[in-house]
């Protein structure tokens, strides 16, 4: 089998820890042959999981991995929002394939601008768009192409954040001001507004929004924790159900539950270490004065090509988890992700349950959708072939459009088209 190279830029949670464990995993089809990052530790951590890449095989930048001559097949770009761009159009132009971390960018014209590139240059390109690849979502997909409920009429979707995981990225993280990344729809849920292109499998028309940013906001301290900026030193914390303590110290460092999203808030996953990073790091503020602007809540109306359409709901009010009830002409999907998809036929009247495939070992995020992302990515490299690849350019380019147009929408209190 042949085996291909493949070039890193940006180690960070997905460039590394789900992309690079998978691409660690697998050397006998590809090889990771260069690194970018400009924070000198995820650099010492690449290092470790990628020992033979020579030491000027690891940049600080990403101009200087462009700078050199080609060391790769293709690149995982997984760099912040705002460093997709420049660098995705940099390496489609010098002829690199690509493995784009969604969102693609957060300005239209940025994701406009990069599809141009990827199609004149004729690159293999993949948006991660990871749902479309889980076991689970594509099991769905293959119901409809089946006929299980006749032809698709309506979609309700839910996409359940997580209280704590909106606390996590959302209030405290990376992704909790627009300015350093991008809006809260874009950022999360331009996954599940692709995921409805993907089931209706029609061009989205015209989309209505609603949503704000209700409960993060200074006014809604409890009395109890004024003056307390972060968590460590509020009397209401053991009665704050976003309490950072309880989050990553109770909820999962005293019961030994280390991986995500632990490891983003220290590397050091000692008691001490954890303190200190709650003390001194972003991951420790009060998230009613953490300074963030995303919104908390907004639902989404979705009319498609045919008449069919959708209604999603993003919420952080939840436990997680993602929900979906398909109405067709002949039957009825109802799923929920991790626990099962059930049909029911009209004419019988009878429910099914359908069995979804599992998949195991490094990339077991998304339901699965990392690890089959990477293998259909890599196997498109290996064999030249883009069939594998279920979330290429245009169709991404259409939901990254809808996803802008839902949020002008939003702001405006108007029904927007999307403008193709």
């Amino acid at each position: 089998m042949k085996r291909v190279s493949v070039a890193i830029l940006g180690c960070g949670n997905r460039g590394l820890e789900a992309y690079g464990c998978w691409l660690a995993a697998h050397p006998e089809t590809v090889r990771v042959t260069a690194l970018a990052d400009p924070r000198r530790e995820r650099l010492e951590r690449a290092r470790r999981l990628f020992p033979d890449i020579p030491a000027g095989q690891m940049y600080p930048d990403w101009r200087r991995f462009l700078d050199s001559p080609r060391l790769a097949d293709g690149v995982v770009l997984a760099t912040q929002d705002r460093l997709h761009a420049e660098p995705a159009v940099s390496c489609l132009q010098k002829g690199y394939h690509l493995l784009l971390e969604k969102p693609m960018a957060p300005e239209e014209e940025e994701c406009r601008r990069i599809v141009r590139e990827a199609v004149s240059a004729g690159c293999l390109f993949a948006v991660a768009h990871v749902l479309r690849y889980a076991p689970h979502f594509r099991t769905i997909r293959r119901l409809i192409d089946e006929g299980a409920v006749g032809e698709v009429v309506a979609i309700q979707h839910a996409e359940d954040v997580g209280y704590w995981h909106q606390a996590h990225s959302f209030v405290r993280g990376n992704w909790a001001r627009e300015t350093e990344a991008s809006f809260m729809l874009l950022a999360k849920s331009c996954h599940d507004v692709d995921l409805l292109r993907y089931y209706t499998g029609r061009r989205c028309l015209r989309v209505h929004s609603f949503g704000s940013l209700t409960h993060f906001r200074p006014e809604n301290r409890p009395a109890e924790a004024a003056g307390a900026k972060r968590c460590l030193d509020c009397p209401f914390e053991p009665r704050c159900p976003y309490s950072a303590l309880k989050i990553y110290h109770r909820d999962r460092l005293s019961r030994g539950a280390l991986g995500w999203p632990l490891h983003v808030v220290t590397h050091d996953l000692s008691e001490e270490g954890l303190l200190r990073a709650l003390r001194e790091g972003p991951y420790g503020v009060c998230v009613y004065c953490a300074g963030n602007d995303v919104v908390d809540h907004q639902v989404v109306n979705l009319e498609y090509e045919g008449g069919a359409t959708a209604a999603f709901t993003m919420s952080a009010f939840n436990e997680g988890g993602r929900r979906t009830v398909i109405h067709g002409t002949r039957g009825l999907i109802r799923s929920e992700e991790g626990a099962g998809i059930r049909v029911l036929d009209f004419l019988s009247d009878c429910w099914r349950e359908v069995a979804v495939p599992e998949i195991s070992g490094p990339g077991v995020l998304h339901s699965g959708g990392d690890a089959a992302l990477m293998e259909a990515w890599t196997a498109a490299l290996r064999t030249g072939d883009p069939g594998s690849i279920v979330s290429g350019p245009e169709e991404s380019l259409e939901t990254h459009l809808t996803t802008f147009a839902a949020e002008r929408s939003r702001r405006r209190g108007t029904v927007e088209p999307i403008p193709y």
